[in-house]
């Protein structure tokens, strides 16, 4: 078991649902009951949650890919298939029937693709939503007497690329993965002694 400067190091470096479990292991072993404690155990879980939905939509985007390539050289297989079986008086129809046929079915595989970048989308809106407020608190904690509508506004300025529909995923995910770090790595440097 990773002690927890070893773990926390492991997450700010490259953070992996692994990496995070890990640093969930070191924070229990701390046996602390405090608001430090549970306050990076809260936040090392929605990062977890994050990264394991993020790993998934990207697995099943990367199967929705290879699916609808499969389905374009289908395409072609059934053209092909068709001029070597067809009879001469009725090889345009059956290559017109069989070409449209596959050709349906090429659209529909690239609508699960679109599909998946709604999906995607809604992960990122999820974590956005929980990290303005997660800030808010932090904030909040180290400066007390800053201006509420001061306060928002810095927030809202960090977090908007990661609510705007046409940033592509990749830059959304590293954003808020930056902020989870930098959120995670705020609570952290309660709990790991001074050097």
């Amino acid at each position: 078991m990773k002690n927890l400067e070893e773990a926390a190091q492991a997450v700010l470096s490259h953070p992996t649902p692994r990496a995070l479990q890990e640093l969930q292991g070191a924070l229990l072993a701390l046996d602390r009951d405090d608001d430090a404690a549970a306050q990076a155990l809260e936040v090392a879980g929605r990062f977890y949650s994050y990264l394991s939905e993020l790993k998934t939509k990207i697995a099943a985007r990367e199967y929705s890919e290879l699916a609808s390539h499969l389905d374009i050289g289908a395409v072609g297989a059934v053209a092909l298939e068709n001029v070597m079986a067809g009879q001469k008086e009725h090889l345009w129809k059956s290559l017109l029937m069989g070409g449209l046929s596959e050709g349906l079915m090429v659209a529909a595989s690239r609508q699960y693709i679109r599909a998946w970048k709604v999906e995607t989308s809604l992960v990122h809106t999820q974590a956005a939503w929980y990290l303005a407020e997660a800030l808010w608190r932090t904030s909040h904690e180290a400066q007390p007497g800053l201006d509420p509508a001061e306060r928002w506004q810095a927030i809202a300025s960090l977090l908007a690329p990661a609510n705007e529909p046409q940033v592509p995923a990749p830059e959304k995910a590293t954003l808020l993965g930056r902020i989870f770090q930098i959120l995670l790595l705020t609570h952290l440097a309660r709990l790991l002694p001074a050097s």
